[in-house]
This record gives structure tokens, sequence and C-alpha cells, in this order.
């Protein structure tokens, strides 16, 4: 079974009724991924017809926004100010720092429910209770029925805020594809892509889904760690907060939410599970190394003046403790409101709840030495704690 580009565009249009995509440069990112996942990914039916639908799904959403942009087009004239955007490598503690400025209801996260499915914008009076909170809910639920695994690795609810890596994958220029199928030279192409277009969407989602409920920004995507210069180019006022963790634990855990996030029945006996061990763990390795060494490399040149570091050991001993020192860091302060809000969240998501994540380095290839070499520079030049051994 074969993908076709021109087959899945057209089924897109017909759906919304519209073929207005907005800036073409849009679509070399949905070739060169359709080519990859043809030559390479080795899928199966079933493994087709789940990218089949994540592509359709991301072709219908931004159609869909640029025929409201088009209806309404004084939505471009909506400011994205100074927008807290949280990066740093998969598994230093990104996600659970998102929910917590989430928490605070001075801040305006992006949600689960509506990063692909964002017309109508949501309106502030029925953000909470808006029919697509039930849906995403009811997916999500049944995605972590069939992998239950899945549920102690990575916990994202359906009312719930998520990765704004959501608005990237509708130019399709987002690591998110690299992190479950097979693709190596969709991989080789994102990392070298121009993102300009890519952030400009996102700027114009979020311009939608502010025009009936604004506030401010908190966002979170590991990946902005590979595009820092096209962020910042979109966001020049960006707060941007990294987060940092040993190595050792970031590529492994990493290369086994890849594994585990991907049914064995996705692909043919070309790609088993050994294969894709192997495969995610060279990759993770590589991919983080690259992310942060663009990290280095934009700091380097345009100083730290916009990012604030947070070390995943210090923030899981005092998470408010660490909140409090971002919203000083870019002059602002905490609100008593905000730290109750936060303190709520933390007490109902406690670390473990769904079963203890376990893994080994050399599931995946990989060793401590290979590791530490990859990321010296990294280590040294933000002090990176070893944490225990994953062996």
């Amino acid at each position: 079974m074969t993908l076709h580009a021109d087959q899945l565009v057209a089924l897109a249009t017909d759906a919304v009724g519209c073929d207005d995509f907005g800036d073409p440069r849009w679509r070399e990112g949905l070739d060169v991924l359709i080519e990859s996942a043809n030559s390479e990914a080795a899928l199966n039916p079933i493994g087709t017809q789940i990218l089949s639908d994540w592509i359709g799904e991301r072709l219908r959403n931004r159609l869909r926004v640029m025929q409201w942009v088009g209806a309404h087009p004084t939505v471009r004239d909506e400011q994205v100010a100074a927008p807290f955007v949280v990066v740093g490598m998969l598994r230093t503690g990104t996600t659970i720092l998102a929910e917590l400025l989430a928490a605070d209801p001075a801040n305006r996260p992006l949600m689960k429910w509506e990063g692909l499915d964002s017309i109508p914008p949501p309106t502030a009076a029925r953000f909470a209770t808006d029919p697509r909170v039930a849906r995403e809910v009811a997916r999500q639920e049944a995605v972590y029925s069939m992998v239950p695994a899945l549920k102690a690795i990575h916990w994202e609810p359906g009312d719930g805020p998520t990765e704004c890596v959501a608005l990237l994958t509708q130019s399709f220029r987002a690591q998110d594809f690299t992190g479950l199928f097979h693709v190596p030279s969709y991989l080789d192409w994102f990392q070298r892509c121009d993102m300009a277009t890519a952030y400009e969407y996102h700027r114009l989602s979020l311009q939608v889904l502010q025009s009936s409920c604004p506030g401010r920004w908190s966002l979170k995507a590991p990946g902005h760690l590979l595009a820092l210069d096209a962020m910042l180019a979109v966001y020049p006022d960006a707060r941007v907060i990294v987060t940092h963790r040993d190595p050792i634990k970031t590529v492994g855990s990493s290369a086994s939410l890849s594994v585990t996030s991907r049914p064995d029945s996705l692909t043919t006996d070309g790609f088993g599970a050994n294969d894709a061990a192997t495969y995610f763990g060279r990759m993770w390795l590589n991919s983080l190394g690259e992310m942060t060494d663009r990290l280095m490399e934009v700091r380097d040149r345009r100083g730290d003046g916009s990012f604030h570091d947070v070390h995943f050991t210090e923030f899981v001993k005092d998470p408010i403790a660490t909140v409090a020192a971002i919203y000083e860091a870019f002059g602002d302060t905490l609100s008593p409101e905000a730290e109750s809000a936060m303190r709520a969240h933390l007490d109902g998501h406690q670390q473990g709840r769904f079963g203890a994540h376990r893994y080994s380095l050399d599931q995946f290839g990989l060793d401590e030495a290979q590791i530490n070499e990859r990321f010296s520079r990294y280590n040294e030049r933000f002090a990176i704690v070893p944490e225990e051994s994953t062996r």
C-alpha cells in the first residue's frame, strides 16, 4: 500500500470545500515525508493507514484555519506578546513544567483538543466545556488502551495542554513524524529545512485561537531547539525556558518512548522490533545531540537574555520554587492564585502513578560512554549533574 500526496490533498480539499492552504511552501515537507515513508518506513497496511490519517487530519485543519482567516482577516492583527516557550531535550521535565505554567490563570496554554481541531476557535466562556474536549479525551483513552505501557512513559490527557509542535506538523516541518516512523530521509531534510514558513503558520494559528480566548501564551515543544532562530524571528520577545537533564537519561528514555509508541502491527517484517530499537537509539542520540548543539550555537551568537535555564534535579526537588524563579527571571511575579493552582495540580499528578518506566541502554544499542562523549560540551557548558545509572 503506497501513500500518494496528491490523493491525500484532494481528499482534504473535498472534505473541507476549500483548496487554500496558504503559503505554498508547506507542500515540500509533505512530499518529502511521503517519499521517505514509501521507500524507507516498511509500513504495512495498518501503518500506512495510521500515517494517512495523521496527514489527512493536519491537511484538513490547515485548510479550515486558512478558510477562517479568509472570512475573518482581522485575526492577523492579533498580537502574540511575550509567550512563555518551554524547550529542552525530550524527557527533561518539559511536560510537567508546561502543565504548571498552564495552571496559572494568567496564562493561555495550547490545549490537546484544539491543536488539530482549531475551527471554530474556542471561546473563553466555553473553554472547559467545548464539545471537542470530550472527543479528545475519548480519543486519548483509546490510544492508551491500545498501548497501555505508554501511560507510564508519557501521560498527556485529552483535556490538558499539549506541545505546540502540533501546529508545526500542519506545515509538515516537525520532529513529531520522526519519533514514530522510520523516515531517515525526511529526518535529514527536516533538520536542514527553512523553518520560517512553519513558524509563520504557527503564529497565525495562535492568532486565530486567541481571537475568542485571549491570554499570555504558555507553549512547549522540545523540537523548537532545532529552529530557535526561526522561532525567535517570529516571536522576538519570547521567554524561552530551557530544561536540562543528564543525557544518559534523556537519550535512552526518548528511544524507549518511540519504541513503546509503535505497535508491532505498524510495519512489515522488513523493519522489526530489533531494527526499531537500534534505529531509534541511534536516531535520538544524534537528534538530541543536534538539538543541544544548536542551543549552544544560538546562545553563543544571541547571548542568554531570552533564556532561563532549569535543571531537572532542582526542578524535581522544588517545582514551585523553580516556577517562581522563572517568573522572577522574566520580570514577573508568581501570584498566590497561580501558586495555589500549581500545587493542586502537583497533588493530583504524582510521578509514577501509572507505573514505573523501565528500560536499559543496551536495549537500544547504546552505552553510557558513547552518550557522555556525544554530549561532553553540553554537559560542561550547563554543569549537568549525572543521575543514577539506567542499567
